[in-house]
């Protein structure tokens, strides 16, 4: 399991009889200029589409505030899936047939005349489940989270009781700086929208690695038996990463490393790792195992912090072979 299936989760509708369906839908992605999308959103789309997973008719918009046309956009998302994508090399006529579901609409996020052209665009697709199934992905800043939503709210593109289709938001990590920030935007995003509809996601969770830690301890006889204190001494969670910020200074200096990668992905690895088995692999059952887990870590006063965490910056070196700068030669960030 991968980024694809935590898409393919995110387009499905509940059948009577309590089976999935994948429904023909609209894909929005704001913040379409960006690292995310580039690297995580739109490879995982075209694999849907190369495996057969995606709707029978879908269409996803690209929304930033860069000047491009939709040939302009598609060029570069072939660019990047060359790069990026898990199956080399990108197969032509697959890449070709999604491609032609890929558009852009330019604007500004905080623009109500930019959601407006956007809504315009939605309409002028023929089906009518495309104009009605609406989903979201914010993949930009968590302070543009409420921005996005309310303005979604008065183009009429975001309903609390459509009882049309379906409208649904994902937004990514971190959700807020501190908890009162986290608080806020919870009730930003449902005074528009329905906790039904708001998916949160990490998508580190798409990663095969992280998602086999699932099936090697609870689905495994020989390690689930053994998976406990008198047999583990202790575990360590390692995060190894080849590339430095790259272009994502500007995110990562108002971010910070704790809340990019520990308050989120290492914590969920933690939750994983370390968590009773649950009832079932459904998400509501792992969700319960990990809020126990998460709730019986012991917080650290700041004597621990200082006795127990070492926090630095990468320096320039090298990795593979190749040069990289270090944290305060990247672009965007503060050289002091």
């Amino acid at each position: 399991m991968n980024q694809s299936a935590q898409f393919d989760d995110l387009m499905t509708c509940r059948l009577d009889d309590g089976r999935k369906a994948v429904e023909p839908c609209s894909i929005v992605i704001f913040g379409a200029s960006g690292d995310l999308t580039a690297r995580k959103l739109i490879p995982a789309l075209y694999h849907l589409c190369r495996e057969k997973q995606m709707p029978a008719d879908f269409r996803i918009t690209g929304f930033a505030r860069r000047d491009k046309t939709d040939a302009s956009w598609r060029a570069e998302l072939r660019s990047a899936a060359d790069q990026f994508s898990r199956t080399k090399p990108v197969d032509d006529p697959t890449w070709q047939e999604f491609s032609q579901h890929v558009f852009y609409c330019q604007g500004d996020l905080t623009d109500p005349a930019a959601y407006a052209k956007l809504a315009r665009q939605l309409s002028a697709f023929g089906s009518e489940p495309l104009r009605r199934n609406l989903l979201f992905y914010l993949a930009t800043s968590p302070s543009q989270f409420g921005v996005v939503v309310e303005q979604l709210h008065r183009a009429d593109l975001l309903h609390k009781d459509s009882v049309n289709g379906w409208q649904r938001i994902v937004v990514e990590k971190p959700f807020g700086h501190d908890l009162e920030s986290a608080r806020q935007l919870n009730r930003e995003l449902t005074r528009y929208a329905h906790e039904q509809q708001i998916f949160r996601i990490d998508h580190y969770l798409g990663k095969e690695t992280v998602q086999n830690i699932l099936m090697f301890r609870f689905s495994n006889a020989i390690f689930e038996r053994l998976w406990h204190r008198e047999s583990i001494d202790h575990v360590q969670l390692t995060v190894s990463e080849k590339l430095g910020v790259g272009q994502r200074g500007g995110y990562y200096e108002e971010a910070g490393a704790l809340r990019d990668m520990v308050q989120n992905h290492l914590l969920q690895v933690l939750s994983l790792m370390a968590m009773e088995p649950p009832l079932s692999l459904e998400a509501e059952s792992i969700r319960d195992e990990k809020v126990k887990l998460l709730k019986s870590i012991r917080p650290f006063s700041a004597e621990d912090v200082a006795q127990h965490v070492v926090r630095g910056q990468y320096l320039a070196g090298t990795v593979d072979g190749a040069m990289r700068l270090g944290y305060r030669q990247e672009p965007k960030v503060k050289p002091d």
